[in-house]
């Protein structure tokens, strides 16, 4: 799900973005300390295992296995979760040693894989289901179908692994949404020009009918807040058809640190394993998000949530590579998605 995405106060309605928090979480630091030693075979646990995320539904699990012991049941004695306000600085956090794991956007990853082969994926984080991330327009407006989107410029999350010049899609999201449109527009989905600004600022926009905007491409809460603030309306579910159930957000760690921590690595992954498992059971994530997000319970009851899978596919994996290279989203060849993936 890649993306420098700007922070931004909560607001009524489901004021940020399903990997956003407000700017009061973004000092958040969870720190889990626990009295026995652990660590699976195959190394020691290190002292202290720091995790990058930015807290959102996507990331819900790390704070499920905060709350309810998982990481320290599994043998991680001493967790610290930090949040970050993009994917590029939580794996910048990897790569220079200030976080052992990040949860971050797939299209990050394999983009920063393409550049510099360092990362290894432990486990899969986010999926996507139907209506978690979707092109919605205003009422009333001229643009009823995705074929009428055509020559029309279209606000997308500012998540952007390109530069914004690069005339494709610059991001895992719009990248979707291109290849559903694709099915609409065939070539004439090059006609679409998108306009990368935060979740909050595509709504205001189209509200205000800035910028230009026929449509903005936003994912939950920001579908349901544009809904309730002005009655915006769905023109295209961008995670349908070919894009169904796309993996969005996954743990990865540097080859370095895997290799010199496996059984801290190893425990990570059973953890999250079980807070996944924990996840998919009604009521738990929402539990969780009123705290480490500042959404208000309504807000989180109402928000559509994905999957959280609890085993990493690689033919899934490969969909989202052979995606982004559809849409010329590497500069260098794609990465080999098998080699990166750590076997639990």
């Amino acid at each position: 799900m890649r993306r420098a995405r700007g922070l931004v106060p909560f607001q009524s309605g489901r004021g940020f973005r399903a990997r956003h928090l407000p700017a009061a979480a973004a000092a958040l630091t969870v720190l889990l300390a626990a009295g026995c030693a652990g660590g699976g075979p195959g190394g020691t646990v290190s002292s202290t295992v720091t995790i990058a995320a930015i807290p959102g539904v996507d990331t819900a699990p790390l704070y499920l296995a905060q709350r309810d012991g998982i990481f320290t049941a599994a043998g991680l004695t001493h967790v610290v979760i930090h949040s970050y306000s993009s994917d590029s600085a939580e794996l910048s956090a990897v790569a220079n040693g200030q976080a052992d794991i990040a949860a971050s956007d797939y299209g990050d990853i394999f983009y920063a894989q393409s550049q510099n082969p360092d990362l290894r994926i432990l486990a899969d984080g986010y999926d996507a289901t139907a209506g978690v991330l979707e092109v919605i327009t205003l009422p009333g407006s001229s643009i009823t179908s995705p074929v009428d989107l055509a020559n029309q410029r279209v606000g997308v999350p500012d998540d952007q692994v390109l530069p914004e010049d690069s005339g494709d899609p610059i991001s895992l999201d719009a990248a979707a949404a291109a290849q559903v449109l694709t099915t609409y527009l065939g070539n004439d989905v090059g006609s679409v020009t998108w306009v990368p600004m935060s979740q909050q600022q595509e709504i205001a926009a189209l509200e205000n009918h800035q910028d230009g905007l026929a449509a903005i491409l936003v994912s939950e809460p920001y579908i349901y807040e544009a809904e309730s603030q002005f009655g915006a309306t769905e023109v295209l579910d961008a995670c349908s058809g070919s894009t169904a159930s796309l993996p969005l957000t996954g743990y990865v760690a540097s080859k370095s640190w895997v290799s010199q921590n496996p059984a801290a690595a190893a425990d990570f992954q059973a953890a999250i394993a079980k807070a996944q498992t924990e996840a998919a059971m009604t009521g738990q994530v929402q539990q969780v998000l009123p705290k480490t997000t500042g959404m208000s319970v309504v807000d989180a009851d109402l928000s559509t949530i994905g999957s959280y899978p609890t085993s990493i596919s690689t033919v899934s994996l490969e969909r989202v590579t052979r995606l982004m290279s559809d849409f010329n989203m590497f500069k260098a060849a794609p990465p080999k998605v098998p080699r990166m993936i750590v076997k639990p």
